[in-house]
Order: structure tokens, then C-alpha cells, then sequence
């Protein structure tokens, strides 16, 4: 019996030992990613059939979604390398992403464009242009999807900045000499008729003039020209531009003693500056502007003005600038800037004409002798955002000959401004730049150095 026990004991020792190891679960399956090789065609209309070959797309419709940006394709033929899928509805004229899905894996994409319509057709053109101006395209079937529209000015590419289905924003690209162009628009290879436009040749010089150029601090630089602008009279012209910030302060100068430009700069610790509103001198007419300084009415101004010389204002508001319109008629503007509220703007002075609105230079009497003269003048521009401003003197006499209104528009507008408007010219228009020319005074009044007193300035500090 003991015998037995043993051999028992031994057999259930061995049959321990040589027991199998707990089965394992069976290995993973990995799951592959779908995989866009090409789409073909990549243009078309909805319901266009399209194939995609790929791989690891599988066998089950069940698993499989194909989407066109946000819209889901019917799949009408599929296998683990080619899906038939129909171009869904309710995309026009845009670049779809295409992508496939395999039990919630993505694949790459590939672009599918919708060309819904006609070819792109310009109907109108924005008149003129010059180096960096905006032009606007109005027609039919051009793209929303910027990037689908293609401008050339004959074999130039324009940039677009906005689109819309009727309408095309575009910067002017450099043309050279040139003094009109073939504006095009393409759209899936589909090429609009041609508008042609002519380039403003005084404006693309200024555009394109090599400047010379001093950086008083920085955002602000001091430029001047000397150039046979508007035919072949020789022009010199002085420019401050400026960026506001932090460190450049856009203000208003204002005295009752009359003092010269530079001197009331000085007295206001202004790093550079311009002369301003009118005033009356030897006898001229009564015409003083509405002045508020940090939110002080300092003159109230002339009432029974002609619009002529109140029709716009420089407005200052947290050192963001405005040209302001007044549209308001009769002769007592000066009485609509006064009643323009503080929380608006703690800055302004009246003065006139305006120039530019809103980009488009005014429509101005040229039968009025104070536009039509050749003479030495001050003018000021902004950006459409306020922060970018351009003050320009003009000088005249010295071998130069000054400039009318809309000659001083077009400089302003080929400078970059939006709007702009016209301060007070002849013998009082004077730049100052600190440290810069005679003890700040850059440019020639009335083709000397001597300086006539003023009443009011536009300083940067």
C-alpha cells in the first residue's frame, strides 16, 4: 500500500509539472488607416461621379463614409482600392476636402472643386489705378473662395484681399511705365473678358518715387522729393509718416499770440509737426476754425463760414485719428464739429476742404480760385484704421511750383490715405522735424525762410 501511495503521488506531481500554460487571447488585428491616392475628376458639378483610388478602404459599405468638406457622398462601387462615390449637392464654386473614413479613421485629403457656373465675367472696373492702390472688380461667377481667383493686369498678378460671387478687391500689383492694363480674371481655368484701366501716372510715381528718407524715431520717418510731378513742372514735397502708438502721440497746438510753426512745435516738445487751421492775416476774411484740445474747447470759430473751409475735420480719440465729412449744409459747420461729443473724440479742429472719402478723392470746384491755384499747401491722410497718418507740405517758389487741391489729393491717396483733407496753404505751409534742416524747419514757405505766424498746429511727440 505505501508502495501505491508513492506511485500515485509521483503521478500527480508529473501531471502538475507538465501541464499546458493558460491559453492566450488570440493576437490584435490592426486596424490601417484609409489612404487617398487621387481623385479623378477633381472638377465637376454635383452629382459628378467620382473615383478615388486608395487603399484600406475595405469591404463594408456599413463602415465606409465619404465626405465632401461637410457634405456625406453616396458611394455607389467600393473595394479596399477604388470607391464610386456621387459629388454631393449644395456646394458652389469652392475647393471641397475630400476624406474617407474607415471605422472612424481618416484619411489624407484630397480637393475636389466645385464649378457650378459660368466663367468669372467683369462687368465694371474701378476707373484708375497706381502702384498699391485698390481696385474693385464688379461682375458675375467669380469664386467667394479668394485663392479660386486669378487677376492678371495683362500678364501681372494682382493680389485679391476679399471676393465675393459679384465683386473682387484687389491690391495693384507694380506695372511699370505702362499707362493702362488688361485687367483678366481667371476661375478653373476659365478665363472672364477683359476691362481695361488706366494707370494714374503722377500717382505711380509718388507710389513708386525712392524717397528720401530719415527715421526721426521709430514709426515715424520724414521723406522728401524733388520731381517733375503733373507733366513736367518740378514739384518738392515733404511727407511725416506716421504710425500711432504708445510712443508716438498724435496732437493739436493752438495759440492766440501767433507764433511760427516751428516755435509752437517747440512749445509743445513735438518731435515733428505741421501748420493747421486758417486764421485771418492781413485783412483776410473771418474763418476760424472750432478747436478742442484734451477735451477744451480753446476757439469756438467763425459761424457764417463757407463750407469751402469747414467742411472736414481731424478728430482725435484715444490717439486714433479721423477725417471727418461734415455733410450737413450751410455755413455754421464750425457749430456741428463743436457739437460732436467728448466721449468721441477730446481732439478736433475744423478746416477744409475735404479731399478724400472713404478712398475716393472728392469732387471739387475747380472754378474756385483757392482750389485751382498752383500753390504751396498742407494737407493730412489717415488709414482706414486711424493709426497711420500722413502730413504733407508742398512747397512753392525756388524753382517749384506748388499744387492745386486735387493735385494734394492725389498725393495724399497715392501715400496710402483713406481720407483725407486740406489745411490752411501758401505762406503758412511749414514742416517741422526735430533736429532735421534750419533748427527744425525742413521745407522752403513760399520759397524763403522766413516763417509767417499761425494760430494752430499738428504735432507728434
Amino acid at each position: 500500500m505505501l508502495l501505491a501511495f508513492m506511485a500515485i503521488s509521483f503521478l500527480t506531481v508529473s501531471c502538475k509539472h507538465n501541464d499546458d500554460p493558460a491559453p492566450t487571447s488570440p493576437p490584435s488585428v490592426i486596424s490601417l488607416s484609409p489612404s487617398i491616392t487621387s481623385l479623378s475628376p477633381n472638377v465637376g458639378v454635383e452629382g459628378t461621379e467620382v473615383v478615388i483610388l486608395g487603399e484600406n478602404f475595405g469591404d463594408n459599405t456599413s463602415e465606409i463614409e465619404v465626405t465632401f468638406g461637410a457634405k456625406v457622398a453616396e458611394i455607389t462601387k467600393k473595394s479596399s482600392t477604388e470607391l464610386k462615390v456621387k459629388a454631393p449637392s449644395g456646394l458652389n464654386d469652392v475647393a471641397a476636402n475630400v476624406i474617407v473614413s474607415v471605422k472612424g479613421n481618416r484619411s489624407n485629403t484630397k480637393t475636389f472643386t466645385y464649378n457650378n457656373t459660368a466663367g468669372p465675367v467683369i462687368a465694371s472696373i474701378t476707373n484708375t489705378c497706381f502702384y498699391g492702390s485698390t481696385v474693385v472688380i464688379n461682375g458675375d461667377n467669380f469664386s467667394p473662395n479668394i485663392g479660386d481667383n486669378l487677376v492678371k493686369f495683362g500678364t501681372i498678378e494682382a493680389t485679391v484681399t476679399a471676393a465675393t460671387k459679384t465683386s473682387l478687391t484687389l491690391t495693384t500689383p507694380g506695372l511699370g511705365d505702362a499707362t493702362t492694363a488688361d485687367v483678366t480674371v481667371t476661375k478653373f481655368n476659365i478665363v472672364s473678358n477683359a476691362k481695361s484701366i488706366a494707370v494714374d501716372v503722377d500717382q505711380n510715381k509718388i507710389a513708386t518715387y525712392n524717397w528720401a528718407t530719415h527715421t526721426v524715431k521709430p514709426g515715424l520717418t520724414y521723406k522728401t522729393g524733388e520731381f517733375s510731378l503733373f507733366g513736367v513742372t518740378q514739384r518738392r514735397v515733404y511727407v511725416l509718416d506716421v504710425t500711432l502708438n504708445t510712443s508716438n502721440t498724435l496732437g493739436i497746438g493752438f495759440t492766440t499770440t501767433d507764433v511760427n510753426t516751428v516755435t509752437m512745435c517747440n512749445n509743445y516738445n513735438a518731435v515733428a509737426g505741421i501748420n493747421a487751421g486758417y486764421f485771418p492775416y492781413n485783412g483776410s476774411s473771418n474763418k476760424d476754425p472750432y478747436i478742442r484740445i484734451n477735451a477744451a474747447t480753446v476757439q469756438n470759430g467763425h459761424t457764417d463760414v463757407s463750407q469751402l473751409y469747414t467742411n472736414s475735420a481731424l478728430l482725435i480719440h484715444n490717439n486714433v485719428a479721423t477725417v471727418k465729412k461734415f455733410t450737413e449744409s450751410g455755413k455754421n459747420l464750425n457749430l456741428v464739429a463743436a457739437a460732436i461729443p467728448i466721449t468721441q473724440a477730446e481732439n478736433i479742429i475744423v478746416c477744409g476742404p475735404m479731399l478724400i472719402t472713404s478712398g475716393t478723392i472728392e469732387t471739387l470746384d475747380m472754378s474756385v480760385g483757392h482750389n485751382s491755384s498752383q500753390t504751396a499747401r498742407t494737407g493730412l491722410g489717415v488709414t482706414a484704421d486711424g493709426k497711420r497718418i500722413f502730413m504733407v507740405v508742398v512747397d512753392t517758389g525756388g524753382g517749384f511750383t506748388g499744387v492745386t487741391t486735387l493735385q494734394l489729393a492725389k498725393i495724399l491717396q497715392a501715400l496710402g490715405s483713406v481720407n483725407a483733407m486740406n489745411f490752411d496753404g501758401g505762406g503758412s505751409s511749414t514742416m517741422f522735424v526735430n533736429n532735421q534742416g534750419d533748427k527744425g524747419r525742413v521745407n522752403f514757405p513760399t520759397g524763403g525762410t522766413w516763417q509767417r505766424p499761425v494760430r494752430s498746429v499738428i504735432y507728434v511727440k
